[in-house]
């Protein structure tokens, strides 16, 4: 059977289109995938790069927080510190004084002092315990003392276990400091400084996880976005003692995201790199906790200066409290302000650490049963604001601003506080006395008052004007006035070292008329226009007689008289006759130098306010010792001194009711009643007021109706002894000159030089 052929089979055809577009499709997965590809590569490096950028971003600020953190150096202000009150037997200090003394320096009563800082009293006996204080001659740990007062003095002082002691410094009160330009002010706390209660009740109320977290609390942080997410705003926060820190320290407390991750970063590696103790004790030194004017407060050693006046260590649970409750809001939460706002959160925070088992029950109830219990003033230096200013111009020349500003210095002065306070009282409250008796315009007067020590030279007060604390012009130191009379003394001196003069010497009061070249004719008159004849010369100075003045520095020689002025003043005066009746500028601080030299027995001794400075170490760097040099010789001064004596007694001063308590004072009154002028000095303290107006208007107040009313109120509240004065060897007529002795008239006892070459009133001796 023939086989039939097979057709061979038909080749199919594709459909149209099918083959093209399984060719694109493949295409297509050929370029996903080189797209794919060179995304992932790009992705990669991109990602590397990120994480490159990141990590060295990262190492950046590693290193930034690195080198500034454990190289922490604050800038730490030079502070300022007052002379110590000084106690040993015969001391002038009444207990009531010493309490007040106390009190200035935040000493507390109790009912048996036992600790530093407490004080206790019972009969005329003051226990106190001392704190510890770094003096600019050397550290002094805690003292226990038992004072033992009568009639205003100090008769006994031992250590509170029967030894007796010579001498006890108080330590001297801060009153001021010198601030970097920053304006921040901090005491620096170590560890072992700060009271455990303190970091405990932190981390209850600031940050509960401060042991356990890296630098930040993830379940706050969720529960602050959820809050703020919610309200649209960023109005709650979570951050812990760490963040807190890198605020304070790093960042600026602007409210953004970029800036809180860059707030996380640094927490995150300053808890890699220190230690919890690291981190608390520098929160404890950094923390702001108020403001005052332009000193910014922080850290926790100085806001219990601040606040309590007294130092961290004798701080009470509910003081640790309030501090704790500042730092959520400085300015909101200030007990100066908003004593019941800071104390309702102050309570919160005791109930917390209560809770916490960080105070007891009895504690408890104690501590909010107790006032904030405030400082009396936050008192930071702006009160002295014109010694201050003298304290950096002295120190000028050997620190600059910087060193001053930053470096942590001591500066021990010669400021004495309760001086000050009565000085600046005095002024105050007279000037508005006398514009009431005299009906003047309010405020119409000022004044500038210096008060120096009379051996010394140390400025123990300066009083810029009538309003205490004002920034401005400082009268006692830049008001150059004329001084009328109070230039008197120097006339006289003159005479004394002439041979030719004792205080018995008599001298014509009667007219005299100088020809005065390019000027014409002067005749001087007195005061009341009346002329006595011959008077003693003690008499002339005391009642400050112009016209016998006149006559014995004409004799003396003008020319002699002005090179003397320029000589102990350092001002130059013009060689006119009318320099014999004070026609020659000088501020209180000039007239004091003059003053000076005879309140010192015959030695310049300039003005200074620095006596020691520390550095932060307490190594000593700089002594400013006295520096003396004789100007007059001793009993010319100390016979001038007498003569300034019985001026209080019988002269000018008579009025004042200190007239005879042994001081030696001396009346100014400028022409036309512009200036108003009253020196005095004891062996303690040498004291120049002027009063006058800003504009150089007339006030019509003499010497003794103006400054003099100043001084007596000052008086009345420091100690005053008698002036090293020459002894007395004869008794005169007042008027005359005469011999004459006690029942004979107006009589007083001076030293001359030959008692026996006077001759005795008719009747009298």
């Amino acid at each position: 059977m023939a086989q039939r052929k097979r057709k061979p089979p038909r080749r199919k055809r594709p459909a149209r289109g099918k083959g093209k577009r399984r060719g694109t499709r493949r295409k297509q997965r050929s370029r996903l995938w080189r797209a794919s590809l060179f995304c992932l590569r790009w992705g990669c490096a991109v990602g590397f790069a990120g994480i490159i950028a990141i990590a060295g971003y990262l190492f950046f600020l590693d290193r930034q927080i690195t080198s500034t953190f454990e190289g922490r150096r604050w800038s730490l202000p030079a502070r300022i510190y007052a002379a110590p009150v000084e106690l040993y037997p015969g001391a002038a200090l009444s207990q009531r004084d010493a309490v007040a003394e106390l009190t200035r320096l935040g000493y507390r009563e109790v009912e048996f002092a036992n600790a530093p800082g407490s004080w206790s009293a019972r009969g005329n006996t003051l226990r106190a315990v001392l704190r510890p204080f770094r003096f600019g001659d050397g550290e002094r740990g805690e003292l226990p003392l038992a004072i033992e007062f009568e009639e205003g003095r100090v008769v006994r002082i031992d250590d509170g276990a029967g030894g007796e002691l010579p001498i006890a410094r108080l330590e001297p009160p801060q009153v001021g400091s010198f601030f970097p330009s920053h304006g921040e002010d901090r005491l620096i706390l170590s560890p072992e400084e700060t009271p455990p209660l303190l970091p405990a009740t932190l981390k209850a109320v600031e940050d509960r996880t401060f042991d356990s977290h890296p630098g930040f609390d993830l379940k706050g942080i969720v529960r602050a976005a959820w809050v703020n997410l919610s309200t649209g705003e960023l109005s709650q926060g979570a951050s812990t003692l760490t963040q807190q820190l890198v605020r304070s320290y790093y960042l600026t407390n602007e409210r953004s995201f970029a800036r809180k991750l860059k707030e996380l970063a640094f927490a995150v590696l300053l808890e890699a790199r220190f230690t919890k103790a690291d981190l608390m004790n520098s929160y404890v030194n950094e923390i702001h906790l108020g403001q005052d004017g332009a000193r910014a407060v922080h850290g926790f050693g100085l806001g219990s200066q601040f606040y309590f006046n007294k130092p961290i260590a004798e701080l009470g649970a509910q003081e640790i409290a309030l501090l704790v409750a500042v730092i959520r809001g400085p300015s909101y939460y200030d007990p100066f302000r908003h004593p019941e706002r800071a104390k309702g959160r102050r309570d919160r925070i005791l109930g917390t650490m209560h809770d916490f088992g960080l105070i007891g029950e009895q504690e408890y109830h104690a501590a909010l049963a107790r006032d904030i219990g405030l400082a009396a003033t936050r008192r930071a230096g702006r009160y002295y604001p014109a010694f201050l200013r003298m304290v950096r111009q002295e120190l000028a020349d050997d620190y600059d601003a910087e060193t001053l500003g930053g470096e942590g210095l001591a500066v021990y002065t010669t400021l004495a506080p309760r001086v000050q306070d009565a000085a600046q009282a005095a002024v105050t409250e007279t000037l508005a006395q006398i514009e009431r008796d005299r009906g003047m315009d309010e405020g119409s007067l000022e004044a500038g008052m210096v008060v120096r020590g009379s051996q010394t030279g140390d400025i123990q007060a300066i009083v810029a004007g009538r309003v205490a604390g004002r920034y401005g012009m400082n009268r006692a130191v830049s008001a150059r006035r004329q001084v009328g009379s109070a230039i008197k003394p120097l006339v006289y001196l003159m005479a004394l070292e002439s041979g030719q003069y004792d205080l018995a010497s008599l001298i014509e009061d009667r007219p005299v008329t100088l020809d005065v070249p390019g000027y014409g004719n002067w005749s001087p008159r007195n005061f009341d226009r009346e002329y006595r004849g011959p008077v003693p010369l003690v008499r002339s100075l005391a009642d400050s007689l112009n016209v016998p003045t006149v006559r014995l520095g004409m004799s003396l020689g003008i020319e002699r008289v002005a090179h003397r002025v320029e000589a102990l003043t350092s001002v130059t005066a013009q060689a006119f006759p009318s320099l014999l009746l004070g026609a020659v500028q000088l501020s209180p601080m000039q007239l004091s130098e003059l003053f000076a030299v005879f309140a010192s027995g015959g030695f310049t001794t300039p003005a200074k306010t620095v006596l020691a400075v520390v550095d932060a170490s307490g190594e000593p760097l700089s002594r400013y010792p006295i520096r003396v040099e004789s100007a007059v010789e001793l009993e010319h001064a100390a016979t001038l001194t007498r003569a300034l004596q019985v001026a209080m007694t019988h002269g000018t001063g008579k009025r004042s009711p200190h007239a005879d308590r042994g001081v030696a004072g001396k009346t100014g009154t400028s022409n036309d009643y512009r200036d108003s002028w009253f020196v005095a000095y004891g062996a303690k303290h040498l004291s120049v007021v002027w009063i006058g107006r800003d504009d150089g208007g007339s006030h019509q107040l003499t010497g003794s109706a103006g400054a003099l009313r100043v001084w007596n109120a000052f008086a009345s509240n420091i100690d005053l002894e008698p002036a090293l004065a020459a002894p007395d060897n004869a008794t005169i007529e007042y008027e005359t000159g005469l011999l004459a002795d006690y029942g004979c008239g107006n009589i007083v006892s001076i030293p001359v030089t030959d008692p026996q070459r006077l001759r005795a009133k008719p009747g009298c001796h």
